[in-house]
């Protein structure tokens, strides 16, 4: 793990880029909430790529919806340290699946591997250590 001292909201940016093409192609909104005071140590890297995955998994659930679409990200900072929240208006998860999403293997998705939000755990886990 490459553990450094960064702006959260400089993440969050970052990670908006990167989806950028996609939020454009399927006519989604940003609706971004950065905290100002939001800096964290961790592994920028691993934590981008989270959150690179959670737009992902946002962008598929909206492009089936009608509009608005429209993806939220937030920081602020919590008890406990900086809290990042990635939120859309898509279908939602249904309540017979909660407790599954994050189990290896588990998807929801037709051509979906199931490891994301496992994999997105694991990182998000490792980080608090």
């Amino acid at each position: 793990m490459n553990v450094t001292s960064f702006d959260v909201n400089d993440l969050i940016h970052d990670a908006l880029a990167l989806v950028r093409g996609d939020l454009q192609a399927h006519r989604i909104a940003v609706q971004a909430e950065p905290d100002a005071r939001a800096h964290v140590l961790g592994d920028r890297i691993q934590l981008q790529q989270v959150l690179v995955n959670l737009m992902t998994n946002a962008i598929d659930a909206m492009a089936v919806v009608a509009e608005p679409r429209v993806l939220s990200v937030r920081s602020r900072l919590g008890e406990d340290g900086v809290v990042v929240s990635v939120a859309d208006t898509g279908g939602g998860v249904g309540v017979q699946d909660l407790e599954r999403i994050f189990s290896p293997l588990f998807t929801t998705k037709p051509d979906g591997m199931g490891m994301g939000l496992s994999i997105c755990r694991s990182i998000v886990r490792r980080q608090m250590i």
